[in-house]
């Protein structure tokens, strides 16, 4: 086979120009490499591109995220001018508060510049009053929010839901029981914080109503479930108002005059714990100085000391001493509470550890009453009509004692326990001589007495 040499020639002449081209962009681009100079500023530049911001922490500061573009060589950030941190896959992180910030990124070469701003007005929580509420059938109640804040927030306010509307609706944080069961109710700010209540309608309690009329409890009346149902419905509606305040005393007794569904009978007690003014050491019997109701046999467990051979719980039949209101001695009555078994019964459960003390007027300090408490302002005419009493106050007269359970223009609701039992008195002050002025001779102002006055109405 014949070849022509000058064809030959050509041909590796062609070749090598394409392998020292090849060559050529290989160096150039290997030499481009190792030349921050001409890779930083003719190909790659850095640059700030974006900021970002956390939720609120719990110094009141959030993390802002300083978002680069072109992670090279090595960049550091600072928003002082003082103190640097490497950047990490494209970005950097600081906490700042409200205020200005010169944002600084820079690597051996280059650098880029921004001056902002942050202002931090935010919600830092919601909480509602409480975590769980029980609601008669129609019953309404205003749970309450505490929203803390970070700066100077404008917008405070919450979206309301339930999540059954028919069990529970709310307004404006104004929940209405419809029928039983539970439904959730959330509060929620506008950067998305979310408190809830669980509101369980229920119809083992009733809408508070005055009733002077109302039955008395039967013996036995509830399970031992449904007892203790009633104690954590009591507990709840203490704890949602600040135990010790004068809101959670009248919650107490409107919760046993108005919303239980039955009274609690009168019975003279047959002794007391506290027995320095000479009374048997007797333990629930026309008294009960423990938290709760006494409505199942489990709390029998509870006393420290009986007098009668058998306990028995509220409505249950005790034998009777005194032939006060014409009762028959050694007959059975249902036992209850005495007036001031209910005051004190009442105090304690509020979160006021008085002792189980009665009523009466002494000087003696070492057998303390139950109106040695506040300070004491004579009933007259004028002071009930325009005296600086409040709800939650005591009222009473040498040898008995009650509390003000509620009050409008024209009466004082009176919580007291007589023969009749736990009810609620409601007598005129607009009567000169009437029956106010007659069955009570003072008002115990309390307004030293409780921690606080927390949230309450006048009338239920």
């Amino acid at each position: 086979m014949l070849i022509k040499l000058d064809c030959v020639i050509v041909f590796l002449v062609i070749e090598m120009k394409k392998v020292l081209g090849y060559l050529f962009v290989f160096f150039l681009i290997l030499f481009l490499s190792s030349t921050p100079f001409i890779y930083c500023y003719f190909v790659l530049p850095i640059e700030i591109v974006n900021f970002s911001y956390s939720e609120l922490l719990e110094d009141d500061s959030k993390n802002m995220t300083v978002m680069l573009k072109n992670d090279i060589l090595n960049p550091v950030c600072s928003i002082d001018g003082e103190n640097w941190i490497h950047a990490s896959n494209g970005k950097c992180d600081f906490n700042v508060n409200t205020g200005d910030y010169k944002v600084v990124v820079k690597n051996r070469l280059t650098e880029d510049i921004k001056n902002i701003k942050v202002t931090i007005n935010d919600v830092k929580s919601v909480e509602l009053n409480t975590p769980k509420y029980f609601l008669a059938i129609d019953e309404e109640y205003q749970l309450r929010a505490n929203v803390v804040t970070a700066g100077d927030i404008g917008d405070k306010t919450l979206k309301w839901s339930t999540s059954d509307e028919s069990i529970v609706t709310v307004v404006d944080g104004k929940i209405h029981g419809l029928k039983e069961g539970t439904a959730t109710i959330s509060a929620e700010s506008i950067n998305g914080i979310v408190a809830k209540t669980d509101v369980t309608v229920t119809d083992i309690i009733m809408k508070p109503t005055y009733n002077p009329k109302k039955q008395f409890l039967p013996c036995g009346k509830y399970t031992q479930e449904e007892a203790h149902l009633l104690d954590d419905i009591l507990a709840t509606r203490i704890a949602a108002e600040g135990k010790g305040s004068r809101a959670a005393l009248i919650q107490t007794i409107r919760f046993i005059t108005l919303s239980f569904r039955y009274r609690i009978p009168y019975f003279f007690e047959h002794g007391r714990l506290n027995n320095t003014s000479g009374q048997r050491y007797v333990d629930g019997e026309g008294r009960y100085y423990h938290i709760g109701l006494y409505l199942s046999e489990d709390k029998y467990a509870d006393l420290k000391a009986i007098h009668c051979r058998k306990p028995q719980m509220w409505g249950c039949g005790l034998p009777n001493y005194d032939d006060t209101y014409g009762w028959k001695t050694n007959v059975n009555y249902p036992n209850g509470l005495d007036c001031s078994g209910f005051v004190s019964w009442a105090m304690l459960n509020s979160g006021h550890d008085v002792g189980d003390i009665g009523s009466g007027f002494n000087d003696n300090p070492k057998a303390p009453d139950l109106s040695d408490l506040g300070e004491m302002h004579t009933l007259t005419y004028n002071y009930a009509n325009n005296g600086d009493y409040k709800v939650g106050d005591i009222i009473d007269i040498n040898g008995h004692i009650a509390l003000i359970a509620a009050m409008d223009d024209t009466y004082i609701y009176v919580a007291e326990s007589l023969n009749h039992g736990v009810w609620l008195n409601k007598v005129s002050k607009k009567q000169a001589g009437g029956t106010l002025y007659k069955e009570y001779t003072y008002i115990n102002r309390l307004d030293d007495f409780y921690t606080e006055e927390g949230t309450y109405t006048n009338m239920w």
